[in-house]
């Protein structure tokens, strides 16, 4: 017989990373499950490919579109950024022939990785945050979202 909390972490490993960040949301002042929604969400980051450096670079420099990226609330970027940033991804000569190169192939290549961003919204940001998106940047694989116009 399975005890609650394990039935409960089950439960959490079927879920979408959408339905998790809403339960997340959802879970008020319940420590024990925010405790196992924040868990199973810190597991799901190292595997998440849902976007790639690629991805952003046709958003960003083939459509030239500004990005809004929402981060996984227990990653390492929403500590270091809060929920979300508005950006334009910096690249250097180096990453934008790679990226031109990956974009172009047949099929194409997609790599996650490190995505430097110039803030375009700077909001209630601090210089050093500003600073730290172009500079230190964040990890595809902490991003839960991201929206473009």
């Amino acid at each position: 017989m399975l005890s609650v909390k394990q039935k409960t972490n089950m439960n959490l490993q079927e879920l979408e990373l959408t339905h998790l960040v809403t339960l997340l949301e959802a879970a008020g002042g319940n420590a024990l499950l925010r405790s196992q929604i924040e868990s199973e969400l810190h597991n799901r980051i190292q595997n998440n490919t849902n976007y790639s450096r690629e991805y952003f670079f046709d958003i960003s420099k083939i459509k030239n579109h500004a990005i809004t990226v929402s981060f996984i609330p227990t990653s390492k970027s929403f500590g270091m950024y809060g929920p979300s940033l508005t950006i334009d991804i910096v690249l250097t000569d180096e990453e934008m022939q790679e990226m031109t190169k990956n974009y172009s192939s047949n099929p194409p290549i997609n790599t996650a990785g490190i995505i430097k961003a110039k803030i375009l919204v700077k909001d209630n940001l601090s210089d050093e945050q500003i600073a730290n998106a172009s500079d230190v940047g964040f990890h595809t694989n902490e991003v839960f979202e991201i929206l473009h116009f």
